[in-house]
């Protein structure tokens, strides 16, 4: 493996051998996102004898232990490494996907949905958000955001293309396929390519020209420095607004994303068409590597969050009140989309660059609880809402209710120093 890494470094800095890596996860950790789940919720609504809040229900408690677990991950991702770790999970999640084929009965749903949420959303997402940082400082903002269009690519995708495995081959053969796909695809990239970090080669920092033969262990003593341990990380204001602030989009995505088929059912939109503009969530994250360097790394965090918390909330209301046909849902999803994914970039710069490299998957893993969380608490209220009511409008509102006082505290982040690590100024 270390003959392998020198030989590529040679030619190429491998650490954008491990975005690539990273794209191929953020995509394979598809079979857990609600935009892939939600296309087998269509089915599992015709043919078992559950409602919209007992499935809902089902999906976010599963997804509430998800996340609470999540934190063993990160652990484990930082005494292992996240290479091993996703292996691991790559291959719980084929386990998964096979496991989902036979499902029968609620208890069996419950149990697909915390197996596809642990080991697909939650780990398979967690995992490359602390690899690909562990290669670059500089050019971070650009590596992350380039690393997530696997994630980009799938969001546009797979909607379809379950949709359209369901439609020829049956759900249940849908989900195999995919167990077949990640044991033969991704297992064996993941095993030849990944690797943990440069300082484990001796490789410098993005290239870096070696003055000190030494130098790898200096690139060590300052991680040591410059790293937050997780007790240390959340005593700060900080790592708690962040990761309210991320709660946002992933509680207000999962939500729309899981019911997205009956909210534009609503507004006259059928399956087919809703499975193709649900995907084009993905299309604006395409341009972000493009405003990595002049917009992420040069303007204040708080400014960047607090922009995309005002975006959001307007989509919101644009939701509610204006989309009514396939052009306007289009817009819709566009503006929205452009919105989560500047701060979605912008949060996964700010973890190492406020808090290190050493604990970041620790601290990752912490962090990723309140997006679990979100996206748990996501599907439910609009279920509850259509029940009630036969539309969604309740639940956009208290969405939008909770993204203003987000967007308030978004004002409040800075940098956190070591030395103030106990304070919440």
């Amino acid at each position: 493996m270390k003959n392998i890494v020198k030989k590529i470094n040679k030619k190429l800095y491998y650490g954008w051998i491990i975005v690539l890596v990273g794209n191929l996860a953020f995509f394979m950790s598809a079979p857990g996102q609600t935009y892939s789940i939600s296309v087998f919720v269509n089915e599992y609504e015709k043919i078992f004898p559950y409602s919209s809040t007992t499935i809902s229900s089902a999906y976010s408690i599963a997804t509430v232990l998800s996340g609470l677990l999540l934190i063993f991950m990160g652990r484990a991702s930082d005494k292992y490494g996240p290479r091993k770790m996703m292996m691991i999970a790559g291959f719980m999640l084929a386990l998964s996907t096979l496991f989902s084929s036979f499902t029968t009965s609620i208890v069996m749903i419950f149990f697909s949905f915390f197996m596809l949420r642990y080991f697909g959303q939650g780990s398979l997402t967690l995992l490359p958000n602390a690899l690909v940082p562990q290669w670059f400082e500089k050019n971070r903002a650009l590596a992350i955001s380039l690393s997530a269009i696997g994630g980009l690519i799938a969001t546009m995708l797979i909607p379809y293309f379950n949709y359209w495995m369901i439609q020829e081959i049956g759900w249940e053969n849908a989900w195999r396929i995919w167990s077949l796909i990640l044991i033969v695809l991704f297992l064996p990239v993941v095993f030849i390519f990944g690797a943990n970090k440069p300082e484990d080669f001796e490789i410098p920092m993005e290239n870096k020209i070696i003055e000190d033969k030494n130098m790898h262990l200096e690139s060590l003593k300052k991680m040591d420095r410059e790293s937050f341990s997780l007790s240390e990380a959340i005593r700060t204001k900080e790592f708690w607004f962040a990761g309210l602030i991320s709660m946002i989009p992933s509680m207000f995505t999962t939500g729309l994303t899981f019911h997205f088929y009956n909210i534009m059912d609503l507004r006259s939109i059928g399956n087919e068409t809703a499975a193709l503009i649900i995907g084009l969530i993905a299309l604006p994250s395409f341009i972000i590597p493009f405003l990595a360097k002049p917009i992420i790394d040069k303007q204040p965090v708080k400014r960047i969050l607090s922009t995309t918390m005002a975006m959001m909330i307007i989509s919101m209301f644009i939701l509610m009140y204006f989309v009514s046909n396939a052009t306007h849902a289009v817009l819709f999803i566009l503006f929205y989309g452009l919105a989560i994914a500047v701060q979605a970039v912008t949060l996964n710069v700010l973890w190492p660059n406020y808090f290190g490299r050493k604990y970041l998957g620790s601290i990752r893993g912490a962090a990723t609880i309140f997006m679990v969380i979100g996206s748990a608490l996501g599907p439910l209220p609009f279920g509850i809402a259509y029940d009630l009511t036969g539309h969604y409008n309740f639940a956009i509102v208290a969405m939008i209710i909770f993204a203003s006082v987000n967007f308030i505290l978004s004002f409040l982040i800075v940098k956190p120093s070591k030395s103030k690590e106990g304070n919440f100024n």
